[in-house]
């Protein structure tokens, strides 16, 4: 695929980078990368607690993704479905794997300063008590919360990463929020 000097890549809609990678263009691949990056490390650090870890597996989703980028067509989930339920079956496994271990407190340091939930910020929850209450809920709770407000994916996008129907999704989301708020508020922090 020829690559025009005045086409940015950088500005370029998903489907039109997947097909200049599948093409063979390097920067394509680049751009996915950088665009995709910090959310799944972010997630994977949230729901592994261990920065190494989520470094690890970050760098393991992206081999994964360009190794299927040419097996990935067009009926496929959205691509940043796609890198996320690469990523969640990454932390699963290395989950069930891992049973029984101690996870590490959460470094504040180390987690993107971009937006997170509104509701949280309202709130000054700070990562630990964040991280704790998130740990008290259901697996499935917690992917949930995790995948729609601390990456902002939307409802339909979840429902291709866990591979559950709308009203599950949307039932796991409403009892995840009132267990955070139920959590949350015997600390003195109400969640709305």
């Amino acid at each position: 695929m020829r690559v025009h000097a005045n086409e940015n890549v950088q500005t370029m809609t998903d489907e039109m980078l997947i097909r200049r990678a599948q093409a063979g263009d390097s920067s394509a691949v680049v751009t996915l990368y950088e665009r995709y990056k910090q959310r799944v490390y972010q997630y994977l650090y949230y729901r592994l607690g261990e920065a190494y870890l989520a470094e690890d597996l970050t760098t393991e989703v992206f081999i994964r993704v360009i190794r299927g980028l040419p097996q990935l067509r067009e009926a496929s989930p959205s691509l940043q479905a796609w890198i996320f339920q690469i990523a969640r079956n990454l932390a699963t496994d290395h989950l069930r794997r891992q049973r029984g271990r101690v996870h590490a407190p959460l470094d504040e340091r180390l987690v993107d300063p971009g937006p997170t939930p509104e509701h949280f910020a309202e709130l000054s929850v700070t990562f630990d008590q964040l991280r704790n209450a998130l740990y008290q809920l259901t697996e499935d709770q917690r992917e949930v919360v995790l995948l729609r407000f601390i990456n902002g994916l939307s409802i339909e996008q979840v429902i291709q990463i866990m591979n559950k129907s709308e009203s599950a999704i949307k039932n796991l989301q409403l009892r995840g929020l009132r267990s955070l708020n139920r959590i949350l508020s015997r600390h003195q922090v109400v969640y709305e």
